[in-house]
């Protein structure tokens, strides 16, 4: 049996009106890209609230970093940090040292108050967010999470980290710990995925033509979503509301060169058979 299923929310967006690449939840936003030039600051139902430019064609971001708790994002483009406020569309563009410019900046980040630390292919990177000075810290000085957790327990092995939640997938567990508890199942992935996420409830395994959604209070049970080509996801998000699972997706079609962005809600147990979006 094959379910179709109908977002409850969507764009669609031609590759060369606007190639949209981002989609982030920020408070009460949806935060996507602005083709090169910024970022788009959408309401609850999608609706343009207003857009936050940062320069005409240097917006290709490398990495993204949220404060959910102050609506502010990072981003590492090639030779810059940029800092954008989503309240007040702030934008404060910050040159990087020669010498981290081409480095690997990885999704391993604590974003305070006053500092942003990063974990980088070469040392942890920290921005000062009231004078804007950079300096770079050794891993092993780094006591706070999700450092000291990566660092003391899951060195080395494959790691996502995502909406304070630190996700380590070894040769046969996939861990999750969110700097309160930790929440330990057998490895059933069985899909071909480049990204874990988590919410509360539920692990989602993201992959080009599938989803994989496992409830985390029993492992064994798996849902699969698949994508009807020539559709293809470019990323995933998912978060819980009033009893519904919520997922956001970022789908690809290169044939007819353009970018769906849709949101699903159901519950579980609606998930019956072959879904196929």
């Amino acid at each position: 049996m094959i379910t179709i299923m109908k977002p409850i929310k969507s764009i669609r967006s031609i590759y060369n009106q606007n190639d949209i690449y981002m989609l982030e939840r920020i408070g009460p936003y949806s935060i996507i890209n602005d083709n090169h030039q910024g970022l788009i600051v959408l309401d609850s139902s999608w609706n343009e609230v207003k857009r936050i430019k940062v320069d005409e064609n240097l917006f290709y971001p490398e990495a993204s970093y949220i404060d959910y708790v102050n609506n502010r994002m990072l981003f590492k483009l090639e030779a810059f940090l940029c800092l954008v406020d989503i309240e007040s569309s702030g934008v404060k563009l910050i040159e990087l040292p020669d010498d981290l410019q081409d480095i690997y900046f990885s999704n391993l980040h604590c974003f305070c108050k006053d500092h942003i630390m990063i974990d980088t292919s070469k040392n942890v990177v920290s921005l000062d967010l009231i004078d804007f000075k950079i300096t770079e810290l050794e891993l092993a000085s780094v006591d706070e999470y999700p450092f000291n957790e990566y660092q003391n327990r899951y060195n080395g092995i494959v790691m996502y980290f995502r909406k304070n939640k630190l996700i380590c997938h070894d040769s046969g567990n996939i861990i999750i710990i969110d700097g309160t508890s930790v929440i330990e199942i057998p490895d059933v992935v069985s899909i071909k995925y480049y990204q874990l996420i988590a919410s509360n409830t539920y692990l989602l395994a993201i992959g080009e033509n599938q989803l994989q959604l496992i409830n985390l209070e029993n492992a064994s049970e798996s849902k699969f979503i698949s994508f009807s080509s020539p559709c293809y996801c470019v990323g995933a998000d998912i978060f819980e509301e009033q009893d519904k699972i919520h997922i956001s997706l970022l789908l690809n079609n290169d044939w007819e060169e353009f970018v769906r962005v849709e949101e699903y809600a159901f519950t579980f147990d609606e998930l019956q058979g072959n879904v196929v979006l």
